[in-house]
C-alpha cells in the first residue's frame, strides 16, 4: 500500500503532550519531544513512520503494514481508553490527509465536544453531517455539541431529524429528552426517555432521566420504578447515588403531603413495632440488622405503595416499603442518633417512643 502523508502547523500541536521542560515551540527540546511522541504513537499502528518537526510544520510519512490499513481504528481505541488529548492530536493529524472523511470528522468532533472544545467540535460535526447526511449518529453528536453551546432550539431540531432517520437510536431519544428537560418540558421528555430505556435497557442515565421527568410531572409510581431500575443497573455508581437521593426526596415529599404536619399514624405504628423488636435483640444483632436494612434500601423502596413487600435478614415476615424505612430509622437512632436515612421520621419516632416508654399496666 502507498505511504500516507500527514501535516499540521507546529502551533496546532498540544504542548501538554510533551514533558514540561520541552513545551517551548521553536526549541530543540520541543522538536525532539514532539518527534519522540509521534514515533511512539505510530509504533502502535505498525509499519514505519518518518517524522519531521520544524518551527512551522509537523509532517509524518507513514508506510503502513498490510494488516493495519486504517489508523483511525487504533486512534478510536485510544479515545475509548480515556486518552483524549493523544487521540485528538492524532485525529487532527489524520484529518490533514483526509479532510473530507466523515469518520475522522465525527470522531474528532465527539472527542472535542467531550473535552469542552465546543466551537471546533461544532465545525467538525457540521462538516461530517454535510458529507454523510444519512448517518443519524453524526446528527446526534452535533445535537449534543449544540446543546452544550446552549444552542438549544437548533439542537432539538437536529436530534428530531436524527430520530426521523433512525427511530431506534437510543442516543437520539435520550439526548432529545435531555433537551426537553432543559426547556422545562418534562411531559414531552417522558416518551423519549421511555424509548431510550426500551431500546437500551442498561442505560442508567436514561432511567435516571425518566425518573426525574416522572417526578416532575407527578407520576410518583413510575418515578419510583425508574429510580429503582437506575439503581439496579450499577448499585455502586455515582448515578445510583443520585437515583437514591431522588428516590428519598420523592418519598419524603409524598410522606409530608400525607401527614400534613401531624405524625402519620401508620408510620408511628411501624416505629413502635421496630422499638419492640430491637428491644429483644443484642447490640451486635441490632448493628447487623442496620446493615441488612441499609443494603435492602440501596435498591430502592416503594414507600408510597402499601402493597409493596420486602424481606430482610434478621426479621421475620414481609414488610412494606414504609415499614422498612421506619425500621431503618429506629435502628439507626439506637446506633447513631440523628443519622439521616433519607426521610424525616422524627415526629413519628418520638410519638412511638413515648408509647414504648409508657409504663406497662
Amino acid at each position: 500500500m502507498a505511504s500516507l502523508s500527514f501535516s499540521i502547523a507546529t502551533s496546532a500541536f498540544d504542548p501538554g503532550l510533551v514533558p514540561t521542560e520541552a513545551r517551548n515551540p521553536g526549541t530543540p527540546a520541543f522538536r525532539e519531544a514532539v518527534n519522540a511522541f509521534l514515533q511512539n504513537e505510530f509504533k502502535e499502528f505498525g509499519g514505519t513512520a518518518t517524522i519531521r518537526v520544524d518551527d512551522r510544520n509537523i509532517s509524518v510519512v507513514w508506510d503502513p503494514e498490510a494488516k493495519q490499513l486504517n489508523p483511525l481504528v487504533p486512534i478510536v481505541q485510544k479515545l475509548q481508553q480515556g486518552k483524549q488529548a493523544e487521540g485528538i492530536q492524532l485525529l487532527e493529524l489524520l484529518l490533514s490527509s483526509r479532510p473530507d472523511d466523515p469518520g475522522v470528522l465525527y470522531n474528532l468532533g465527539v472527542a472535542l465536544s467531550d473535552v469542552g472544545r465546543l466551537e471546533r467540535a461544532e465545525i467538525c460535526l457540521r462538516r461530517a453531517v454535510a458529507l454523510n447526511p444519512s448517518d443519524a449518529n453524526i446528527r446526534v453528536a452535533l445535537g449534543v455539541a449544540l446543546g452544550r453551546l446552549d444552542k438549544d432550539e437548533e439542537a432539538g431540531k437536529v436530534l428530531q431529524t436524527a430520530i426521523a432517520q433512525d427511530a431506534k437510536n437510543p442516543w437520539a431519544h435520550r439526548n432529545l429528552a435531555a433537551m426537553l428537560m432543559k426547556a422545562a418540558k418534562p411531559d414531552e421528555a417522558i416518551s423519549h426517555y421511555e424509548a431510550a430505556t426500551q431500546i437500551q435497557p442498561g442505560d442508567q442515565i436514561a432511567w435516571l432521566g425518566l425518573a426525574e421527568a416522572c417526578r416532575l410531572t407527578g407520576r410518583t409510581k413510575a418515578a419510583e420504578d425508574a429510580y429503582r431500575s437506575a439503581i439496579e443497573i450499577d448499585p455502586s455508581s455515582d448515578l445510583a447515588e443520585k437515583a437514591r437521593a431522588g428516590s428519598n426526596a420523592l418519598a419524603q415529599t409524598g410522606f409530608d403531603n400525607v401527614k400534613n404536619s401531624l405524625p402519620r399514624q401508620d408510620a408511628v405504628q411501624y416505629c413502635l413495632e421496630a422499638l419492640q423488636t430491637i428491644s429483644k435483640m443484642s447490640a451486635t444483632n441490632v448493628q447487623k440488622l442496620a446493615l441488612d436494612l441499609a443494603m435492602a434500601g440501596r435498591s430502592g423502596l416503594e414507600v408510597h405503595n402499601p402493597n409493596s413487600r420486602y424481606r430482610v435478614k434478621g426479621l421475620q415476615g414481609e414488610f412494606s416499603g414504609l415499614a422498612m424505612v421506619c425500621f431503618l430509622y429506629v435502628v439507626m437512632q439506637q446506633i447513631a442518633p440523628g443519622a439521616d436515612v433519607g426521610m424525616d421520621l422524627s415526629q413519628e419516632y418520638q410519638q412511638a417512643k413515648q408509647l414504648f416508654d409508657r409504663p406497662k399496666s
